[in-house]
């Protein structure tokens, strides 16, 4: 890979995560984080990887342990189990919202496997190389100020900020709750609790209505909260209207010049027509409708206003206006 060996991404959900994920998969990268995982796209370790999570997650007596294994199923097993444990360490050190998605048996779950108590104190440069990690959150009042350092001292991970028209974001949010997409809404537990509440309102001004106005729903601050992403210069900014491309109702000419900046801030020397043919994927589990400017067909006058009242300085701040 000539591509810098670990990235990372923030999307707002609903803002075309499968995009850009499907263009780091062309660029040669594993997904983790927060995409739901596939076959094509779940990270493949080697041996040598296998050890070096081993070493990262075990106590040294542990880790030898294991190392007595290799060759054996349950080599597999036991390092299956570190990078398990590491991936939950990371999500929970970046301030991933693990516990009301996922459950707290996931953090459990880290705390018995991790044996080696340095692991709070390694960088993300010592996490697998080859990965691009994609979460729809960076929280600087969560994340660990650790890796904010390392990534201030030094610009790694490369950091790519995804966004879209709020306005379209909320419309896809609600069909996403509604399991309007193929595969329903995913395993977010938090995801039940709004779908049953969207489903108990009749009319789409209804929905977005009260989308607009719990302080809690899915999303809501996400905007505000990467203003410090949108604004960074060390930040590769991308829209969805312009990775979008010709087939999702977009420009080819914007679609290859966002692929090309996002293969600078990568390093990476991959052909941008070949990388851009590739990002438009409708077989994409949490893909729906892939346009833009639908929120025209949904809002109503009145929602259009409490929307301007509620967000018009988002809109503003990210030249949606």
């Amino acid at each position: 890979m000539s591509s810098a060996p670990r990235a990372m991404v923030i999307s707002c959900m609903k803002a075309g995560t499968h995009l850009v994920q499907e263009l780091m998969l062309n660029l040669g990268y594993r997904i983790v984080g927060a995409p739901r995982p596939t076959p094509h796209a779940a990270p493949r370790l080697d041996t040598e990887q296998r050890k070096a999570v081993a070493a990262l997650v075990l106590s040294k007596a542990d880790y030898d342990e294991v190392l007595q294994l290799e060759g054996t199923p349950l080599f597999a097993e036991r390092t299956d189990e570190a990078w398990s444990a590491l991936l939950w360490h990371w999500q929970s050190r970046l301030g991933q919202p693990v516990v009301n998605r996922y459950g707290q048996t996931r953090l459990d779950f880290a705390e018995e496997t991790i044996t080696n108590p340095y692991l709070p104190y390694t960088r993300f440069a010592d996490t697998p190389s080859g990965l691009c990690w994609i979460f729809h959150e960076l929280d600087l009042h969560r994340a660990d100020g650790n890796f904010l350092s390392e990534w201030v001292e030094t610009s790694s991970p490369p950091l790519i900020y995804n966004y879209r028209d709020p306005r379209d974001v909320l419309v896809s949010m609600i069909n996403f709750l509604e399991g309007r997409t193929e595969s329903g809404y995913g395993n977010f537990f938090e995801a039940e609790i709004y779908s049953a509440i969207l489903a108990s309102k009749p009319t789409w001004e209804e929905k977005i209505d009260y989308a607009l106005s719990d302080p809690v729903f899915l999303g809501h601050h996400a905007f505000e909260r990467a203003l410090w992403l949108l604004n960074h210069p060390k930040v590769l900014n991308v829209r969805y209207e312009d990775l979008i491309g010709e087939r999702g109702g977009g420009s080819h000419a914007r679609q290859i010049e966002t692929v090309n900046r996002v293969l600078q801030h990568l390093g990476s020397r991959e052909d941008a027509e070949a990388v851009a043919a590739t990002v438009y994927n409708p077989d994409a589990w949490s893909f729906y409708r892939g346009r833009t400017g639908g929120w025209r067909e949904r809002f109503t006058p009145r929602n259009i206003a409490r929307f301007r009242e509620r967000y018009g300085d988002v809109l503003e701040c990210y030249g949606y206006e």
